[in-house]
């Protein structure tokens, strides 16, 4: 049915009851209720004509059914038209053209021209199908077919045939009369939802273009000049017609929701999602009745099951946090459930999408109050409860400003889509900002300037700030000092984001080293501690040191240890650690820490000094460590059936790598080792220690088979621990230091600070360095540090070894210096198994290894020095003969 041929068949149908009604004197008046989709009430019916007046009624009745015939036709003709077929493939063409068209191109600006164009031809005729849909049908009639006698009635006089024909005729022609009524209204009805959808379709193009216009021609659109208004005025229209059309369709509907219940499927249909909407009513409200209690069942439940403190304070903060937000958490949860359980049918009904998108942001609104409130309370550094509660206040008013905003912009393209409406709401929020920005800003400027002074209490500006705190211009002072507040805020979050990564840390080491070397011209310094006091020197081992109290407390996973050994100590259960870190990173300080837990225990430590490649081998070093009997040290198995008959002891064993080699046939000390272990943990615990990168090796060459109840691997310090290390170090030593060596700007305002700032980045530094170990970086923190008076020490760059010497080494002289990596320490024998290289080379290679000072010679054993360490794992990462 084509636009036009609504008006045609409402123009056809006057006609045609104008034609037939003047003539009729006997015709019933036709009804006039608007939009009422049942005929009117027939009147009372004529008494039957006789004679001349029988063959007038006749001829009159003849004369309706030719107009109904010919109002019928014109119906059917109109309805097979295919006259508003080309307009909408027009406009459907408009459409794919708006989706493709580029953003700020000239032919976006020229599209827009061409819908405008075609949606002020289509606004006549979507008014003219509203009113055709209001106005009443005007169908020819004859007046109503006579009443049969109702039972019980006197029986009426026959009626000659030609009476009875009349009668007939007249029952015929009222029926049909109904039946045209029906469907000029329903050709009325689908002419205005015709015009309304291809409306809305040059709607949605329009709005979509005008995100895409060019700048000049967005300005123009979207402004207060002609092409604005013709804008503001299309979706005030647009608003108009659909209020018009919803208010004509009310009675329409109750007819199509009457039709479709009618329909099996649609009422199965319903009936299931009714049912899902009320069990998210019922859940909902179950929730909301039980939901603290549900969260303290889970509190409950979790603090059975977890054991490190850290996570159950966490799970406490979770607790807390759901708690307070709660309520809010679940409206919103129940609000998309709800939205999401009416399926289909609110996508649409565009009253329920709309409705939807209003509550919730609303609910967020609730739910980011609820969570500020909770973030201000749990603040235990708050500066007070007044600030608290004008925090609060301050953010209540940002968010419901926000929230009506929100609900604005959200009204606006629910109605008239992302349009003309939709940015003047956005312009005007804007402009609502500074309102609201002075009155924060009137109601912060005392807290601001006391803010600012704290942080800064020299200079101009805080002089400024001073002298106008009473003043009524010193408001926008107050301003400066904000945004000098803010920029120091943003630069500190800034720095802290850029330090969570460890690659930020490594890039800013570098800087700090090469602008001291640029800007003072400092050059780093390779010479040994020997001039350092002997005081010092004592003070600040590179070894582990023997006590515990007397160094940093850092073990990580030290927890897991007492963990493990009290149901042990308790009980039959068994009893085995193993913990695994490179060389330098506190493994032998973290077994004495163990040790020093463990005090109300007997302990025996076992350093295995030797390479150990055989059961008999490992049998007879561990049996003379513990003094077993000649009989039991005949296998694995007899020295564990001793060890189960002995009291309960704690073994530390270190260097557990020298329990195999990388080779054929190196492994039956391993095997005996963990033999006896696991048979003798009912009685004994186990805690060893074994070096990185023989640890991956064993990991590669064995798998899961190691059979130790917990594995505690040392990661490389973090940076704050190791400036802690250091600090520790040297406040136990009783000297001071001084960084005037390396402070880059003698004139800084606050020299105090500038020297904190310069000695944090040269700890940076020395962490860079040294990877994380920290031996590497109190040996380099020793080689930097040179006397200055009186227990005053001055800090200077320190120079690590050149990478040049291990580049020249030759291919075999490498590979010999990751076998000492591999293994932690070597002597020329097990290079020589391990590698299949021949004795003389090996030798020669650990000796030229040693004269260059890459590795020391401890009684024929290698291992790599701690000043070249970090230079030797850069050196064989980069040749790819260790993994990082």
């Amino acid at each position: 049915m084509t636009p036009a041929a609504g008006g045609a068949v409402t123009q056809a149908a006057s006609s045609a009851a104008a034609d037939t009604s003047a003539p009729a004197a006997g015709a019933a008046p036709e009804p006039q209720v608007a939009g009422s989709p049942a005929p009117a009430p027939a009147p009372e019916p004529a008494p039957a004509p006789e004679g001349d007046g029988l063959a007038e009624e006749l001829a009159r009745a003849e004369q309706v059914q030719r107009a109904q015939a010919r109002l019928r036709e014109e119906i059917a003709a109109r309805q097979r038209g295919m006259a508003a077929e080309e307009r909408r493939a027009r406009i459907e063409e408009l459409g794919r053209e708006a989706r493709e068209v580029g953003h700020g191109s000239q032919a976006a600006d020229a599209l827009l021209e061409r819908v405008m164009a075609e949606l002020r031809s289509l606004r006549p005729e979507v008014d003219a199908a509203l009113w055709d849909l209001a106005a009443a049908p005007a169908v020819p009639r004859l007046d109503s077919p006579r009443e049969a006698p109702a039972a019980g009635d006197a029986p009426r006089v026959a009626q000659p045939p030609e009476s009875q024909r009349l009668a007939a005729l007249r029952r015929a022609l009222w029926d049909e009369a109904d039946a045209l009524e029906g469907e000029v209204r329903r050709v009325a009805r689908e002419r205005a939802e015709e015009a309304l959808r291809l409306e809305e379709a040059l709607g949605e193009a329009r709005a979509l273009l005008l995100a895409r216009l060019s700048d000049a021609r967005r300005d123009e659109a979207l402004g207060m000049d002609r092409e604005g208004m013709d804008q503001l005025r299309t979706e005030l229209w647009h608003i108009a017609a659909r209020a018009r059309w919803y208010g004509l369709r009310r009675d329409g509907g109750l007819v199509e929701v009457r039709e479709a219940l009618r329909d099996p499927f649609y009422v199965a249909a319903t009936l299931t999602r009714g049912g899902l909407v009320l069990a998210v009513v019922i859940a909902a409200l179950v929730l909301a009745r039980r939901r603290q209690r549900l969260l303290d069942g889970a509190l409950a439940a979790l603090g059975r099951v977890l054991r490190k403190p850290r996570r159950l304070r966490g799970v406490g903060r979770a607790h807390a946090a759901l708690s307070a937000v709660s309520g809010e958490l679940l409206f919103l949860a129940a609000l998309v459930s709800f939205h999401e359980a009416l399926g289909p049918t609110a996508a649409r009904v565009r009253g329920i999408e709309l409705g939807y998108s209003l509550l919730r942001w609303y609910a967020l609104y609730r739910l980011a109050l609820a969570a500020a409130r909770h973030l201000i309370a749990a603040r235990e550094a708050a500066p007070g409860a007044a600030i608290g509660a004008k925090l609060l206040r301050s953010l209540q008013t940002v968010a419901r400003y926000a929230l009506a905003v929100r609900l604005l912009l959200a009204l606006a393209e629910g109605v008239a889509g992302r349009g003309y409406l939709h940015h003047a709401v956005g312009r005007a929020a804007w402009l609502g900002a500074f309102p609201l920005a002075w009155l924060l800003m009137r109601r912060w400027r005392d807290d601001v300037c006391e803010a600012y002074l704290r942080l800064q209490d020299a200079g101009p500006l805080a002089e400024a700030v001073r002298a106008t705190r009473r003043r009524w211009y010193g408001f926008f002072v107050a301003i400066a000092a904000f945004v000098a507040l803010a920029i120091a805020a943003l630069s500190r979050t800034a720095r802290r984001f850029l330090l969570g990564f460890e690659s930020s840390h490594r890039v800013l080491a570098f800087l700090f080293r090469r602008r001291i070397e640029r800007r003072k011209g400092a050059r780093p310094t390779a010479e040994a501690p020997s001039a350092l006091p002997e005081e010092l020197l004592a003070r600040l081992p590179e070894q582990p040191i023997e006590d515990p109290a007397q160094g940093l407390d850092y073990y990580p996973g030290l927890d897991r240890f007492e963990r493990l050994l009290a149901p042990w100590r308790d009980s039959a259960q068994g009893g085995s650690l193993l913990l695994v870190g490179g060389a330098g990173s506190g493994k032998t300080s973290w077994l004495r820490a163990a040790e020093h837990k463990a005090r109300e225990i007997p302990c025996q430590r076992i350093a295995l000094k030797q390479r150990l490649l055989t059961e008999d081998d490992v049998v007879t070093a561990l049996g003379a460590a513990l003094d077993a009997p000649r009989g039991a040290c005949e296998s694995a198995g007899t020295l564990a059936a001793w060890l189960r008959a002995q009291p309960r002891r704690l073994f530390i064993v270190d260097d557990l790598e020298h329990l195999f080699l990388r080779g054929l046939d190196t492994w039956g000390a391993w095997e005996a080792f963990l033999e006896i272990v696991e048979h003798s943990t009912p009685r004994m615990f186990w805690l060893c220690a074994i070096a990185e990168h023989p640890y991956r090796y064993l990991l590669f060459a064995r798998g899961g088979a190691i059979l130790f109840r917990t594995i505690v691997q040392l990661a490389p310090w973090p940076e704050h621990k190791l400036g802690e290390l250091l600090a520790g170090r040297l406040r136990a030593s009783g000297f001071t230091l001084s960084f005037d060596d390396l402070v880059l700007d003698e004139d800084a305002a606050d020299q105090e600070a500038y020297a904190a700032a310069t000695e944090r980045d040269y700890n940076r530094l020395l962490w860079d360095y040294a990877q994380g170990c920290p031996r590497v970086a109190l040996h380099y923190w020793l080689r930097s540090l040179r006397p200055a008076g009186d227990r005053r020490l001055r800090v200077q760059l320190f120079r690590g070894p050149s990478g040049d010497d291990l580049e020249e080494l030759s291919e075999l002289e490498r590979f010999v210096l990751a076998s000492v990596v591999w293994h932690d320490s070597l002597t020329t024998e097990e290079a020589s198994i391990s590698l299949g290289f021949p004795r003389l080379p090996c030798e020669n290679a650990l000796s030229k290894l040693v004269d260059l000072g890459v590795i020391d010679n401890l009684g024929g054993r290698h291992r790599v020095t701690t000043g070249w360490q970090s230079a030797v794992t850069s050196f064989l990462l980069r040749k790819h003969l260790i993994q990082p």
